[in-house]
C-alpha cells in the first residue's frame, strides 16, 4: 500500500491513493489528543520516502541469532515432543535455520508436526490393529 510512488508499474490510481495516503498522515496529531501509529514491513527499502520520513522512530528487529532460533525450537516443542527430541537436535536445528525468522520456524516446526499426516495420506495399505490408546492432553 505504501510502496515508492516511482516504482515502476504503478497505476495512476495507486499513486493518487497514496498521495492522499500521505494528505491524511500529514493532518494527523494537529489537535490536542495523542495518536500513536505503529506500521510495520519485511521490506522497509521499498516504501515510498515520503512515508518513511513521516515516522520519526524507525526500529530495525533483526533476525534471530542461533540462540534466539534454539529458545524458539524448545518453546515450539516443549509439550509435543517431549522426551523425544535430544538436546543435541535442537542445537543442530539452530546451527541449520541460519537466516531464519521466527515466522519461518514456526512454520518449520508445524510442518514437522503434519508430516506424519501427509505420510498417512499417502498410504496404500492399511493393517487393522486391536487395541489403540489415544494420548490427549
Amino acid at each position: 500500500m505504501c510502496g515508492d510512488r516511482s516504482a515502476l508499474g504503478t497505476s495512476e490510481y495507486s499513486n493518487r491513493l497514496k498521495a492522499e495516503f500521505l494528505v491524511q498522515m500529514d493532518g494527523v496529531g494537529k489537535d490536542a489528543e495523542g495518536v500513536f501509529i505503529l506500521a510495520a514491513t519485511n521490506i522497509p527499502w521499498t516504501l515510498d520516502p515520503a512515508m518513511r520520513r513521516r515516522f520519526q522512530k524507525r526500529i530495525h528487529i533483526p533476525l534471530p541469532d542461533k540462540a534466539a532460533r534454539i529458545r524458539l525450537f524448545e518453546i515450539g516443542i516443549q509439550d509435543i515432543a517431549q522426551g523425544q527430541i535430544q538436546p543435541f537436535h535442537i542445537q543442530e536445528l539452530g546451527r541449520r535455520t541460519e537466516g531464519f525468522s521466527g515466522s519461518d520456524i514456526s512454520i518449520a516446526i508445524q510442518d514437522a508436526l503434519m508430516r506424519p499426516l501427509k505420510q498417512l495420506n499417502t498410504a496404500t495399505h492399511y493393517k487393522e490393529v486391536s487395541h489403540v490408546y489415544l494420548y490427549i492432553r
